[in-house]
C-alpha cells in the first residue's frame, strides 16, 4: 500500500466512519492503526525472516534425495611412465614373434627375419594423465533422517508463526491502550469545555450582580481563577496528547499530521462470554517447539539406521584411460554407521534436554495463565462496580451542583460553595471515563489470557 493510498483510506476511516461500537474490542480506526503497527514493528519482520530460513532449511533436507552431479577436470604427470614389469614384457615380445611366424608360415625354432621388426610394449600410462570425470551421487533411503529432519523444521515454522502471532497480541495491547489513553484525554476536554462554558455563564451573572450590587469582584476573581486552571488542564492535556501521538507514529508509521484527525471515544466493552477461552500462542508455540525437538531427536537417532545410495561416474577424456580404468560405472552403496564417536547419541540427547526445556516453559506458562484468568475477571468484575458507583456519584453530582447553583442565584449560598460543587462534578465526569478507560483495559487483558484477542483484530 502506498503512502498516498494508506492517507486517504486514514482519512476515510477517522472522518466518515463511527468511531466506536459497543461491545466491539477493536474499531475500524484502532484495527487500521494495529494492521499498520504489524507491517512496521522490526520483530515481526526479524521472525518473519527466520521463518523464511527455516522453510529453505526443510528444502535443503528435502533436497537430499535429488543426485548429486559434478564433473572436474584434472592433470597428473608421474615421474616416469607406467610399463609393464620386464618379464612381462619380455613374454608379450615373445607372444607377438610367434604370432608373426604363424601368420608369415615361419617354422616355430626358426629365427625371425631381420627385416621384421616387432613393436614396443605400449606403458600402462604415460607421464601425462588429462582426465575429465562427471561423477553422480543418488541418496535413496536416508534410513528416515531427512523425513524426521523435515517434519522438525515444518513444526519449528509453525513455533516461529505462533511467537509472530504472540508479538502481534502485545503489538494490541499497546496500541489500544494508546488509543484509549487518547480518548480519555478527549473525555478530559470535554470535561474541561464543559465546566468552562458553565463558569463563563456564571461569570457573566455575577458580572451583573456586581452592577446591582448582589455580588462582589472577588467572586469574579475566582470564577476568573477556576478558568485559568482549566486553561492549564487544557494545555497538559495537549502535551499528553502530543507524547501520545508521537509514540503511535514510532509504532505505526502513520504521519503525525493524520494521527492528529483521532477522536477516539471510550464506552465500556461488553465480553458476551469472558469465560470463552482457546489455546494461547505462546502454548501452541511452545507444543509446536517440543515437536520439532521430537523429530530432531529421531533425525539424529536415524544415523544409526543404514543407508542405500546410487553412485556412477562417466569419463569424457578416454585418451590417458588405463587398462585398467572404465570409461564409465555405476553402482549401489549400502552405509552403514556403526561408531561415530558417539556424536548422533549426543546430538540426540541435545535434543531430549531442549524438549524438557521447552515442556518446563509450557508448565510455567500454564500456571501463569491460570493465575492471570484468575487476577483478570476480578478486574473486570471490579471495574464494572466501579462504574456503577462513578454513575451514582455522578448523578449525585449533577444535582448537587443543580441545587448550590440555584442557592446562589438566590444568594442562600457563596461562590466558593459553587465552585466546589462544580469541581465536584467535573471530577465525577473524569472519573467516569477513568472508569471506562479501566474496564477496556480489564477486559482486554481478559480476552487477552483467555486466548481470544487476537481474533478480534
Amino acid at each position: 500500500m502506498t503512502t498516498i493510498m494508506r492517507r486517504q483510506l486514514f482519512w476515510m476511516l477517522f472522518l466518515f466512519l463511527p468511531v466506536l461500537v459497543k461491545a466491539q474490542i477493536a474499531d475500524a480506526g484502532l484495527k487500521f492503526l494495529v494492521t499498520s503497527a504489524y507491517e512496521k514493528n522490526d520483530s515481526i519482520k526479524i521472525n518473519n525472516f527466520r521463518i523464511q530460513q527455516a522453510k529453505i532449511d526443510e528444502q535443503t533436507t528435502k533436497f537430499n534425495y535429488l543426485p548429486r552431479i559434478s564433473s572436474n577436470l584434472t592433470y597428473t604427470r608421474l615421474n616416469d611412465d607406467l610399463v609393464f614389469p620386464g618379464d612381462l614384457q619380455t613374454l608379450l615380445l615373445g607372444t607377438q614373434s610367434l604370432l608373426i611366424k604363424s601368420k608369415a608360415g615361419v617354422p616355430f625354432n626358426a629365427p625371425l627375419p631381420a627385416s621384421v621388426k616387432l613393436q614396443p610394449i605400449p606403458p600402462i600410462s604415460e607421464k601425462s594423465i588429462l582426465k575429465s570425470p562427471a561423477n553422480m551421487q543418488w541418496l535413496l533411503f536416508s534410513g528416515f533422517k531427512v523425513e524426521n529432519g523435515m517434519k522438525a523444521y515444518q513444526h519449528q515454522q509453525k513455533a516461529l508463526s505462533y511467537l509472530s502471532d504472540k508479538q502481534k497480541t502485545n503489538i494490541i495491547i499497546e496500541i489500544s491502550d494508546l488509543y484509549d489513553k487518547l480518548a480519555l484525554l478527549n473525555a478530559g476536554d470535554s470535561v474541561i469545555n464543559r465546566s468552562q462554558t458553565v463558569l463563563n455563564e456564571q461569570k457573566r451573572f455575577v458580572e451583573g450582580a456586581i452592577k446591582n450590587g448582589l455580588a462582589i469582584p472577588l467572586d469574579r476573581k475566582k470564577i476568573e481563577f477556576a478558568l485559568e486552571k482549566l486553561n492549564l488542564k487544557k494545555v497538559e492535556n495537549d502535551s499528553q496528547r502530543l507524547t501520545l501521538i508521537y509514540r503511535l507514529h514510532q509504532v505505526t508509521g502513520i504521519d503525525v499530521d493524520n494521527l492528529s484527525v483521532l477522536q477516539p471515544h471510550l464506552q465500556p466493552i461488553l465480553l458476551l462470554n469472558d469465560s470463552s477461552t482457546v489455546e494461547r500462542v505462546e502454548i501452541k508455540s511452545l507444543n509446536e517447539a517440543i515437536e520439532a525437538s521430537r523429530y530432531k531427536e529421531k533425525a539424529e537417532k536415524s544415523d544409526y539406521i543404514p543407508k542405500l545410495a546410487a553412485f556412477g561416474q562417466y569419463e569424457f577424456l578416454k585418451k590417458d584411460l588405463t587398462l585398467l580404468d572404465p570409461r564409465w560405472y555405476v553402482g549401489l552403496r549400502l552405509q552403514w554407521n556403526l561408531f561415530d564417536g558417539l556424536t548422533a547419541r549426543n546430538n540426540a540427547k541435545k535434543a531430549v534436554l531442549d524438549r524438557k526445556i521447552y515442556e518446563t516453559q509450557k508448565q510455567a506458562a500454564e500456571d501463569l495463565i491460570d493465575f492471570g484468568k484468575a487476577r483478570a475477571k476480578q478486574q473486570l468484575q471490579t471495574a464494572h462496580q466501579k462504574i456503577s458507583m462513578v454513575n451514582a456519584q455522578l448523578s449525585l453530582s449533577a444535582e448537587t451542583f443543580d441545587f448550590v447553583s440555584k442557592q446562589y442565584k438566590n444568594g442562600l449560598t457563596n461562590m466558593t460553595e459553587l465552585l466546589n460543587a462544580l469541581n465536584d462534578l467535573e471530577k465525577s465526569r473524569f472519573d467516569l471515563q477513568q472508569a471506562y478507560y479501566e474496564q477496556r483495559r480489564a477486559a482486554i487483558q481478559l480476552s487477552d489470557v483467555n486466548g481470544t484477542l487476537f481474533n478480534n483484530f
